[in-house]
């Protein structure tokens, strides 16, 4: 009799761990790479900014150029970048600061009071040196002070900055009247140590100042890189491991293909021949598919059963969604004048309408044939292959009818090239996921590795662009290319946001900010200081207005009593672009970073595309409207994707 109860309590005790061993397996739901990117907070920005920079690339000559770029980043460093960035840290604790806007023009305003000489125009005389630390300290302590007082009153966080915020714009105006008799404060050029602390927040890089032959040549050498890295690490990252060893003859082939690969581009950057041009392109191309077949063959478990072909119920709709707006977009397209560039309607020319039409069907094809894929992958390996072909043969009919149909260079080359580089991506994923087997666990050692070839390749790209951009060529000089330049901002904008990322990210601090936002009174159960973390988030908004208001000083050299007032909605409006939530707890700051590139794009676009600037507000808006839909319902989807 004993034996019989000990053995019923170890079938009872089995059966419950594998009921517990079900449950974690259900709760550790695997997610492929694409998934797990489209939970990102800041992946519908991301898209946003693509698409955006896209159309008005397409609709206008500045987008695209080195002098475009230059102003775009700019405008979308100081104030409006860092500061977007500083509020969704803030908004992801929780909290909003409503004084963030005012305190950039305070800031400002302070150090040129704090260092003009003492005199008919006021000022207290002191060096930069100290008249800069004094003010940092400054803006620290109102950071303190609000939050502080958000703790101990209880009040909103909305109150009590509203307050500040009055506060701020009622000192501004009064003491620039109170004691240089005016609404603008200045000249800090004449305070003791300007010059040092002008090329600290104000030094400027002019790129026709700096001539470099290799650079595309240095250029080419980066992206092949960085696309040889991307692909390698998002493979990694989808495909199975092999459980035995891999296939003796792997390693060579993936040699093959990287030789021929890169014959292929020195192949296409020594000619300016059509044969030429065709002979380096199908050298890359097949080279990129054999090499990464030899990958496979080396690291990847080959295909099981791939099943049958099955189209039909959402995954059908989809697809043809997909290739019927694909095909209309050609056609009409087609249909219309790409020549005539008169007025049509407000605000299209028959170009831009053109234009229009075309990008948002494009976009509209793309998305169905995205959304028929998900549906492929649950159906079979053969479904997925065959919707994979279909949208690579669309990509490419559709790169050669953009050639076909245009005039301008950087439709029938740079548009062009990205578009066949991208049927080319989708043809070797097609190739790899009908011989190799997808992951459905957790491979540790395999998401290691991607994630740092992935890191490698971001850090390439900043390179390649950074290269690219800050020099010229000695025929782009003799042609008459007009001046760009870069200023500091861009630097100080990129430093702060990844700092704040990795803050965020990677900090016992930012996973405080994600709780106490999240819900506060439970972080504070388990030992999170919410009052604390709070607080500092609150210091850091400060301290990103003070490091604006710098960088405004030493730019303008000047600063109205005005400045920065209204602007702390602009923030909020990019931070929630970019993903982090009004109730808090989710969110990031690169988001935010990306949110102030969709305004600046959105700003800066209307005027290139010629269009009317008095409409430019309602463009803003719509476009904010929409970018928020987008990244509300990519995140409920990609919440979907979890069960």
């Amino acid at each position: 009799m004993t034996d019989a109860v000990v053995n019923q309590a170890e079938a009872s005790a089995g059966s419950a761990g594998a009921d517990e061993e079900k449950q974690a397996d259900e709760r550790l739901t695997y997610r492929g790479v694409f998934q797990r990117l489209f939970i990102r907070p800041e992946i519908g920005a991301l898209i946003g900014v693509i698409g955006l920079w896209a159309f008005f690339w397409a609709v206008s000559v500045p987008f695209g150029t080195a002098g475009g770029t230059a102003s775009l980043v700019d405008f979308a460093s100081s104030p409006l970048g860092i500061m977007a960035v500083a509020v969704s840290m803030l908004m992801v604790g929780g909290e909003f600061d409503l004084s963030s806007g005012a305190m950039t023009g305070a800031m400002g305003i302070l150090v040129i009071l704090l260092s003009l000489e003492v005199g008919e125009r006021g000022g207290a005389g002191l060096n930069l040196w100290i008249a800069i630390p004094l003010s940092l300290a400054f803006a620290l302590g109102i950071g303190y002070f609000n939050g502080q007082l958000v703790e101990r009153t209880k009040l909103p966080s909305f109150i009590i900055t509203l307050a500040t915020f009055f506060v701020l714009i009622g000192a501004k105006l009064g003491f620039s009247k109170l004691i240089v008799d005016q609404v603008q404060v200045g000249d800090i050029r004449e305070a003791s140590g300007y010059e040092f602390w002008r090329r600290i927040f104000a030094s400027e890089w002019q790129r026709n100042h700096h001539q470099w032959a290799q650079r595309d040549r240095v250029f080419l050498v980066l992206i092949s890189v960085i696309a040889a890295l991307v692909l390698i690490a998002v493979a990694e990252m989808q495909f199975a491991r092999r459980r035995s060893s891999g296939s003796a003859i792997g390693v060579p082939v993936l040699a093959i293909g990287a030789v021929t690969s890169v014959v292929g581009i020195a192949a296409l950057h020594r000619t300016d021949s059509v044969a030429g041009n065709v002979l380096g392109a199908g050298l890359i191309g097949a080279g990129t598919v054999v090499g990464l077949v030899g990958l496979g063959l080396w690291r990847f478990e080959p295909v099981g059963d791939r099943g049958g072909i099955r189209l039909s119920g959402r995954l059908l709709q989809w697809l043809v969604l997909g290739v019927v707006s694909f095909v209309l977009a050609m056609v009409i397209a087609a249909a219309m004048d790409p020549y005539d560039d008169t007025n049509l309607f407000f605000p299209f020319t028959h170009q831009g309408l053109r234009a229009t039409v075309f990008m948002v069907l494009a976009g509209l094809g793309l998305t169905a044939m995205s959304l028929s894929l998900v549906h492929a992958r649950r159906v079979s390996v053969m479904t997925r292959t065959v919707v994979l072909a279909v949208l690579a043969a669309l990509l490419g009919v559709m790169a050669f009818f953009v050639r076909s149909q245009s005039v301008s260079v950087k439709f029938r080359a740079e548009a062009f090239s990205v578009m066949l580089a991208v049927t080319l991506v989708v043809i070797a994923w097609v190739v790899l996921g009908f011989l190799f087997t997808e992951r459905n666990s957790v491979d540790f050692r395999s998401d290691a590795l991607g994630t740092r070839l992935l890191v490698i390749a971001g850090v390439l790209i900043v390179v390649a662009f950074v290269v690219r951009l800050l020099f010229t060529l000695p025929s782009e000089i003799e042609a008459g290319i007009i001046p760009a330049k870069f200023s500091v901002r861009t630097l100080w904008f990129a430093g702060f946001t990844a700092v704040c990322v990795f803050v965020l990210g990677k900090t016992r601090f930012g996973s405080w900010t994600f709780a106490v936002g999240g819900n506060k009174e439970a972080a504070r159960q388990v030992g999170v200081p919410a009052a604390r973390t709070k607080t500092r988030l609150f210091m850091l908004v400060s301290g990103a207005a003070w490091l604006v208001g710098m960088l405004l000083a030493f730019r303008l050299n000047t600063i109205q009593a005005n400045t920065g007032n209204g602007e702390e909605f602009e923030y909020i409006i990019a931070a929630v672009v970019g993903g982090t939530l009004l109730t808090g707890g989710y969110g990031s700051a690169l988001g935010g970073a990306l949110g102030a590139i969709i305004i600046a794009e959105a700003t800066l676009g209307i005027p290139s595309s010629r269009w009317n600037s008095d409409w430019r507000f309602l463009f803003l808006g719509v476009t904010l409207l929409l970018a928020v839909i987008a990244n509300r319902s990519i995140r409920a989807r990609a919440e979907a994707m979890r069960r």
